[in-house]
């Protein structure tokens, strides 16, 4: 029996696409620093507190100050520590930034930019997408890109809600700025979904410091996550030779940027440099290529 719901469980299959990254790299590696302390869950904001964190949420619907303070590190000592290590190992990140976090610390979002990152729209606030009606989202979504614009000199042209609603798309091609959106973990390369225009630029759930945090704890010291990351380069890099491959890092500056965390991501890059096949890119380079090179390069077959 067909499934009831429009999902495409085939993709590539078999037989992925035969191409190559720029100047005949076999790897695509995109690092993704989402970057939205200042505008996470609180209940004296949006009525919900904070379940995810280096502490497990208070018991009683009012703001978690405990949470709410590792959070502030992010913003005020993580970013710098970060963007100083991806500096150090010449790599471009692109910055999964909430608009309000981005407004909140403007000379964060400066340097952000002057450096050569990406940044892509996180939406307004660290806010379910799925909560929203058709007009609320496109509103809010409009809204961040507006104040993304304002903030950094640039407006952004890549989406990722974290939990996208079933309109997410469409208001993404409405809106007419963006080329992709990160909303998927169901593949290893960029896509497109039936009928529509906007690429699908997949993220990761695993590859993801995410893991630190309660209530998961599946990652304990820095040696675990890079244990992790170089086991995915590793088998992703090894399938590339065959067919190209891209891989994606999901970091938070409140959690890679602790001390005892951000030797993973400098262990990890010094590993990556030793290989001459693997494209450091951002997102936004990597979905350019993808429409301007390898598509035209498919439909000609």
């Amino acid at each position: 029996m067909p499934s009831p719901l429009p999902r495409d469980l085939i993709g590539y299959g078999k037989d992925p696409p035969s191409f190559s990254w720029p100047g005949g790299k076999r790897l695509a590696l995109s690092l993704v620093v989402n970057y939205e302390e200042g505008s996470e869950h609180s209940y004296a904001v949006d009525g919900i507190v904070e379940g995810i964190g280096e502490f497990l949420p208070v018991d009683t619907q009012v703001r978690d100050l405990g949470n709410e303070s590792a959070y502030d590190y992010g913003q005020r000592v993580a970013v710098w520590r970060i963007l100083r290590t991806l500096k150090e190992h010449g790599a471009r990140a692109t910055f999964f930034a909430t608009a309000l976090a981005l407004d909140g610390n403007r000379e964060a979002a400066k340097a952000i930019v002057a450096e050569g990152h990406e940044v892509c729209d996180h939406g307004l606030r660290w806010t379910e997408h799925y909560r929203l009606g058709y007009e609320e989202e496109k509103k809010v979504i409009a809204e961040s890109v507006d104040l993304i614009r304002r903030v950094t000199g640039k407006g952004p042209v890549g989406f990722y809600a974290r939990e996208p609603s079933v309109n997410t798309t469409r208001i993404l091609e409405e809106l007419g700025n963006f080329i992709y959106d990160s909303d998927c973990y169901s593949d290893d390369l960029p896509y497109r979904e039936e009928g529509r225009k906007i690429l699908m630029l997949p993220y990761t759930p695993d590859a993801n410091d995410f893991h630190f945090l309660a209530p998961m704890h599946r990652f304990s010291t820095s040696a675990d996550f890079y244990s992790y990351l170089k086991d995915a380069f590793d088998v992703l890099r090894e399938e590339a030779q065959e067919n190209p491959k891209m891989m994606s890092v999901g970091l938070h500056g409140r959690i890679t940027g602790r001390p005892g965390r951000i030797l993973a991501l400098k262990n990890f890059l010094a590993y990556v440099k030793k290989f001459d096949d693997v494209w450091i890119a951002t997102r936004e380079d990597i979905a350019r290529h993808w429409m301007d090179v390898v598509e035209p390069s498919l439909r000609r077959r």
